[in-house]
């Protein structure tokens, strides 16, 4: 008995967008942002660092529709460096996020093209994804967790950030089944480092994170997509007197490097809002004072 035709969720208008670029200029902005400035930095040797980077990261085909980061300024620990063994916290709701880059794609304004986008940062958020994932036995839950075992040892500041940029793309690419489009990887790694405030400050140490809203196989001529989800990667990254300068240019830094990431893909409407109803109901939140989930 032959299968119907495969279910298609109604996301509406799309806009095609340009992805934002990760080049020379990004990685110089990068290494910047955190007082690093030598003579290593000139064109050939950011040319090569970018070129790197790009050949480690691996093609796949989930594209995006968002890139958001936390509204808030990363934390910046003190020289502590047992903090290193800190648990990462949730993600932050969408109302506390904001677009940090370019995808695939992009959402009108004057549209609901969005769609579930509400209800997708709701499950997200790391005390709910856990929820559904630690019960995924008996809730049909099929999102996907990776946390591989953190980087250490001592680096160049260079090879530091490139080891991020890196270990950003794979791990959030490693928890999708179709893995992730490798332009979105690059546009989301294009302002992962950010401008440290404390001059005073002496050891690189930070933990933030991205939620990419996610669409598969998204047809622009009809508006429906095979599948639409949320990805989330957070990270911590400690490099220590990360300042300090030797005449030959020859410094390594002890560095740390810890990575989660967590996603889910919903090819079904009806199957995204009843786990999205679960968490609600679990975790005590007012279904009506929050985002409606529908079944189009």
């Amino acid at each position: 008995m032959p299968f119907g035709p495969p279910k298609k969720l109604k996301i509406g208008k799309l806009n095609s967008a340009t992805p934002t670029p990760f080049d020379k200029d990004t990685l110089r902005t990068s290494l910047k942002n955190i007082g690093l400035s030598c003579a290593q930095l000139n064109d050939e040797n950011l040319d090569s660092y970018v070129t790197s980077v790009k050949s480690q990261l691996p093609s796949g085909a989930v594209q995006s529709m968002a890139i958001k980061a936390p509204s808030t300024s990363p934390f910046v620990a003190n020289n502590n460096l047992a903090a290193t063994t800190m648990l990462f916290a949730a993600a932050e709701p969408v109302s506390k996020m904001h677009e940090s880059a370019t995808g695939n794609w992009t959402i009108p304004d004057n549209n609901d093209a969005e769609g579930y986008g509400p209800n997708l940062e709701i499950l997200q958020q790391k005390d709910h994804f856990n929820w559904l994932y630690d019960n995924r036995s008996t809730n049909g839950f099929t999102g996907v967790k990776n946390s591989p075992p953190a980087t250490q040892g001592n680096f160049p500041n260079a090879e530091a950030i490139q080891k991020l940029f890196v270990q950003v793309g794979l791990t959030a690419s490693s928890t999708l089944v179709k893995g992730l489009d490798k332009t979105t990887m690059t546009a989301t790694l294009s302002n992962v480092i950010q401008p440290i405030n404390d001059s005073n400050i002496a050891n690189y140490n930070v933990t933030d994170s991205r939620v990419i809203d996610l669409v598969d196989n998204y047809d622009p001529t009809t508006g429906y997509a095979d599948g639409i989800g949320v990805l989330t990667i957070s990270w911590q990254l400690t490099i220590e007197d990360y300042k300090r300068k030797s005449k030959d240019g020859g410094d390594t830094h002890k560095t740390y490097l810890k990575m989660d990431a967590w996603s889910v893909l919903y090819s079904d409407p009806s199957t995204l809002c009843q786990q999205y109803s679960m968490v609600l109901e679990h975790f005590g939140i007012d279904a009506a004072q929050a985002p409606s989930c529908r079944v189009d």
